[in-house]
């Protein structure tokens, strides 16, 4: 382990638990949506079968996950699938998520270890997420409370780029980190499992492919960090897809917690 310089990291189901605030806050907001639309409660999909389809199409934005999420369970109404105006529900999804965050969002065991680790052995770190500034603000706020920002995304006062940034900067200094970037959805035009996000991140932490290390949780972080040609691809497995999955997808090792992560990386 010592060519790598830098960890380039998922954010959600990788280092903070957004699971099922992503679950209850997409359902909440498909069936809200639907139920002013006008269809009948029978009609709505229950939690159970909401989360069954999103498990199938969950990838990329937000907003394409949604829209995804729909036409699958839906695929027999093309009608209604084609009448639904996805950036109306879309819009719906940040008020019903972050009314609900401080109840769902945690953060993973050893989350604040892992990133005393990362500071302590001068690597570069990365967050590469398809979520938004917003997000990012919200969940990890609420995730590391000893960065004293958790109702930060609350902050109607300040842009979401000023408070993205402000984030940036008191993690770096709290947890002694030597670089630290984050890279949303607002910084590229391709979401995973396109390696933009990663390659975005190694530019900002001029860091090359040989030099780094992609952590993440789902099959299309595998899939964009094989892509970018990272030299090492870690599937963590409490988060969304399981160790087969994520091997099949291109990790090169699999860990269970970020606790492994660093007794791994420490071993060197």
């Amino acid at each position: 382990m010592t060519n790598i310089e830098a960890i380039i990291a998922d954010a959600d189901g990788t280092l903070v638990d957004t699971l099922a605030l992503i679950r209850h806050g997409q359902h909440e907001t498909v069936t809200s949506y639907l139920t002013q639309y006008g269809l009948p409660p029978e009609q709505l999909p229950d939690y159970d079968q909401f989360e069954t389809s999103l498990h199938v199409v969950m990838g990329g934005s937000a907003r394409s996950t949604l829209e995804a999420v729909v036409k699958h369970f839906y695929a027999d109404q093309p009608a209604l699938v084609g009448e639904v105006n996805y950036d109306a529900l879309h819009d719906m999804l940040n008020p019903v998520q972050d009314r609900i965050a401080p109840e769902y969002v945690t953060a993973y065991a050893g989350l604040s270890d892992y990133l005393q680790f990362v500071g302590s052995s001068g690597l570069k770190l990365a967050v590469s997420t398809s979520g938004s500034p917003h997000h990012v603000v919200r969940n990890f706020g609420i995730a590391l409370p000893e960065l004293g920002l958790t109702d930060l995304y609350k902050d109607t006062t300040a842009s979401d780029t000023a408070k993205l940034q402000q984030f940036i900067d008191r993690t770096k200094k709290y947890f002694h980190l030597a670089d630290f970037v984050v890279v949303t959805c607002d910084d590229v035009t391709a979401h995973k499992p396109d390696p933009e996000p990663f390659i975005a991140a190694m530019d900002r932490l001029a860091v090359s492919p040989n030099n780094s290390l992609i952590l993440g949780d789902h099959s299309v972080d595998m899939r964009a960090g094989r892509a970018a040609t990272a030299a090492e691809i870690v599937g963590i497995t409490h988060g969304f897809d399981d160790k087969q999955t994520l091997l099949a997808a291109g990790a090169t090792r699999i860990v269970d917690s970020l606790p492994e992560l660093v007794a791994w990386l420490q071993r060197g």
